[in-house]
């Protein structure tokens, strides 16, 4: 980033270098050329389009450069310029210059032809641009007296008539026309090109960052300034039929350019006039469709629209000027030095055009690829220092992600320490919960059996302490094994340490599986279903006095089915409440596995547990709550008791 702005800072010196060399070109070109004879004065006799000589009268005294259209100001068609030298020796060839013909010229050197344009009437040749360079020898020439004769085709509205012509040296006639060349075709041809390769490279740029009007003004600006290079370099108004259609696109073309490139200062300078903007829009695309529908007459008042593009675009480098020496930022001073150039060359060009300075060298065909390239070096530049801002920018904002990553891993790793804390703790609660209902229970009603039975004999205690074994291998089991279970291999261990219990008691017990190979429950369900049917057949044992007891399991889809009833005494349901701890525990078994629960009992017609289960664990924010229903027992089914 410091070279560049080292660079900037040198922008000054070379434009002062710059302005120098300009300087001594126009020098060299004031320099006095022996050996030539320079043409001031002629006479001109105007003809119509289709004469080829002139006549014998008619003849006027004219100043070279003419423009006939001061004299015959409605004349459109040819106006024949005559010349004599005094040649001493015919022997040596002598070089012939033409400075400037507008549009179209022949050349006679004494009544012989020299050059014809390939067209002296509509479409009329374009060869005013270029100077003309031919070399004249004997028989043409003569010892002494020599006419020269330039028949010029041309229409009122475009300045027509003859410029400065010249006979004598032909190096130094040479040298004459091959800077002229250089200067006023070489020069535009290298202003064509650059203006391609700018409207293609910016308008890309454009197309890829949209939001950045800036470019695309600037592209749009150099396809204008393209279409105007054209007037200089084209020998022909091809594709049109005629001058006037020609000189309407170039008038359009002029217009367009103008507002384009005072569109893209204001964009630099960071301005947005929006009255003022839609207004020159409007105005181009009025001048662009005028030049399309009414061509011959827009063609001869091109002068108008070219003095208000003109006047458009040396009032927009006025006005960012200002905007420059206000800021005095070096973005904004630079690209004004550079626009200083085509203000200054434009009033050097109007005191040579209007004889003011004698000379033939116009600094806006210097100045003007200088400037464009200038004004492409400062956009390039504010580009690339763009693009490393947003280089620079990213890599801070990598370096912050990466700082913000590392503190939301370490605040992931103290979430997930706590998470897995706080698992473990919620695991030993549960095993705490589970022991306390099943391994405690077992425990605690065996106990009570050996206080009531005080003679119990040993192999009924051993059966007792066993099924208390049995309890305590469930919670272990569910706690050791991590791969999901079969409930239909977990209710085999679970009838058989259920039946011995029951026929301790008593109690006849039918079991009823469906479906059952195929169901299979995560541990921690497997034992909440195991646990829940347990709480049941305990409240049978210990609280319903029943004969037989009926257990009933059944899938249905994706449900589970289970019942548990009996033929013991039952209760009022209404007049318990429902707090019993049995019930209780038989709430929160049913609301842990997300079931449906149905207690119905009322005394003497026995007690029936129904609900159901989904085999596939249910998500936290959608497993519904369970559900305890109480009422009158439902008839019985086959084998209900």
């Amino acid at each position: 980033m410091g070279s560049m702005h080292r660079t900037f800072r040198r922008l000054p010196i070379l434009f002062v270098l710059l302005v120098l060399a300009v300087v001594a070109c126009r020098g060299a070109d004031r320099a006095t050329q022996d050996g030539i004879v320079q043409f001031r004065q002629a006479e001109a006799a105007p003809s119509r389009w289709h004469a080829h000589q002139p006549g014998d009268r008619g003849w006027t005294p004219v100043a070279l450069p003419d423009d006939w259209a001061r004299r015959w100001s409605r004349h459109d068609g040819v106006v024949w310029y005559r010349m004599r030298w005094w040649q001493r020796d015919a022997g040596a060839p002598i070089a012939l210059w033409l400075d400037r013909v507008s549009l179209a010229d022949a050349i006679y050197v004494n009544g012989s032809l020299v050059y014809q344009a390939p067209h002296l009437d509509e479409p009329l040749s374009r060869i005013g641009v270029s100077p003309q360079y031919f070399l004249v020898d004997a028989p043409l020439l003569r010892a002494g007296l020599n006419t020269l004769v330039v028949r010029v085709s041309g229409l009122a509205a475009y300045a027509p008539g003859l410029g400065q012509v010249a006979v004598g040296d032909p190096a130094r006639l040479l040298a004459r026309y091959r800077r002229g060349v250089w200067q006023r075709v070489d020069m535009h041809l290298f202003d064509l090109s650059v203006d391609a390769v700018l409207a293609t490279l910016f308008g890309m740029v454009w197309l890829l960052r949209r939001r950045d009007t800036l470019y695309g003004w600037f592209a749009l600006a150099s396809v204008g300034g393209l279409l105007f290079d054209l007037d200089f370099v084209a020998r022909s108004p091809w594709p049109f039929a005629t001058t006037n259609a020609w000189m309407a696109l170039h008038a359009a073309a002029h217009m367009a350019t103008a507002i384009c490139f005072a569109q893209f200062l204001l964009r630099y300078a960071d301005r947005r006039w929006p009255r003022i903007e839609r207004s020159m829009i409007a105005l181009g695309a009025i001048t662009l469709a005028v030049a399309a529908a009414w061509p011959g007459w827009l063609g001869p008042h091109h002068v108008i629209i070219q003095n208000g593009a003109v006047a458009l675009m040396y009032a927009s480098i006025v006005l960012f000027i200002g905007f420059a020496l206000r800021s005095r930022a070096m973005e904004l001073v630079v690209p004004a030095m550079f626009l200083v150039l085509p203000m200054v060359a434009a009033v050097h060009d109007s005191l040579v055009q209007s004889g003011v300075i004698s000379s033939t060298t116009y600094l806006s065909d210097l100045t003007s690829p200088v400037s464009l390239v200038g004004i492409s070096f400062v956009l390039a530049y504010r580009f690339v220092v763009a693009m490393r801002r947003a280089e620079g920018f990213n890599a801070a904002l990598a370096l912050e992600v990466d700082r913000s990553t590392l503190k939301l891993r370490e605040t992931l790793d103290r979430e997930q320490t706590l998470a897995l804390a706080n698992a473990r703790m919620a695991e030993r609660l549960e095993l705490v919960r589970d022991l306390h209902d099943g391994f405690g229970g077992s425990l605690l009603g065996a106990i009570e059996q050996l206080q009531a039975t005080p003679g119990m004999e040993a192999d009924t205690a051993i059966e007792m302490l066993k099924s208390v074994r049995d309890d305590l291998r469930l919670v272990i089991e569910s706690t050791v094994y991590a791969e999901d279970r079969c409930l239909a291999d977990l209710m085999a261990a679970f009838r058989h340490r259920c039946c011995s219990r029951m026929e301790l008691v008593g109690i006849r017990a039918e079991w009823q599986f469906d479906d059952l190979a195929g169901v299979r429950f995560t541990p921690s369900r497997a034992l909440d279903v195991l646990r829940l049917l347990q709480e049941a057949l305990n409240n049978v044992i210990k609280h319903s006095g029943a004969r037989a007891c009926r257990v009933r399991l059944e899938l249905a889809g994706d449900v589970l089915q289970f019942e548990v009833s009996d033929d013991g005494c039952g209760f009022d349901v209404a007049a318990s409440g429902g707090v019993g701890a049995g019930m209780a525990s038989l709430r929160v078994r049913a609301a842990r596995l997300g079931a449906w629960l149905s207690i119905q009992s009322r005394p003497g017609s026995g007690t029936c547990v129904t609900g159901t289960v989904r085999v596939r664990e249910p998500d936290a924010m959608s497993a519904p709550e369970a559900v305890t229903m109480v009422g009158r027992p439902a008839p019985p089914g086959p084998g209900r008791p």
